[in-house]
């Protein structure tokens, strides 16, 4: 059977790399993305695999610390990673400083969850039926849950989006490190349907 040439999306800037694939393209068998759990993980593990591949030189492995934070083993280890994983796609991302990721595709499902991650100042900001910002809110909350180091953090008040810089391009945000905030500055990229947002 002939394999189809992967499609793998980059985006490369003097301080990171960033990479995601539709999972759809690592499903060979079907056009459709199983909704069987374990096909599903396996295919995000595909995923992953083939952008470290076409990322980095050498040979190397995406591991995990108990905290479930990934890092890569091999040539290219000095490198820290981010991963996230949607419906539909996988992302991974690279820098020489700590980073995060969060790749989803806008879905009308966030306006129900909205109230367990924005706290009430951010739900002041952040029209209720707006889905753009909505989505965008959560990836923002996502990329500062993997940038921080601490563990039982709370979206509401370890994690806060506290200026729009940019119109939905950049955002001043704060999120907890040890016993201080920290002040991140995440910026987003829309492309057709999807949201990525990453720390700069």
């Amino acid at each position: 059977m002939k394999q189809n040439k992967l499609s793998i999306n980059f985006i490369c800037r003097e301080e990171f790399r960033l990479g995601y694939i539709p999972l759809n393209q690592l499903d060979m068998t079907s056009n459709a993305i199983s909704k069987h759990p374990i096909k599903k993980r396996t295919l995000e593990k595909n995923g992953v695999r083939q952008l470290v591949k076409n990322m980095f030189e050498g040979n190397n492995e995406v591991l995990y610390e108990p905290s479930g934070r990934p890092y890569l083993n091999g040539d290219a280890q000095n490198n820290f990673i981010s991963i996230s994983h949607s419906k539909n796609f996988v992302a991974l991302a690279s820098s020489h400083k700590r980073i995060g990721i969060d790749i989803e595709e806008i879905n009308e499902r966030i306006l129900t969850v909205r109230s367990r991650f924005l706290n009430d100042r951010e739900i002041e900001m952040i029209n209720a039926t707006d889905l753009e910002f909505n989505t965008i809110a959560w990836c923002i909350k996502e990329v500062l849950f993997k940038l921080s180091k601490n563990e039982g953090l709370d979206f509401k008040i370890d994690l806060l989006i506290l200026e729009e810089i940019e119109s939905r391009k950049k955002f001043k945000c704060s999120m907890k490190e040890e016993n201080e905030m920290k002040g991140v500055l995440v910026e987003i990229i829309r492309i057709d349907n999807l949201i990525i947002a990453f720390n700069v």
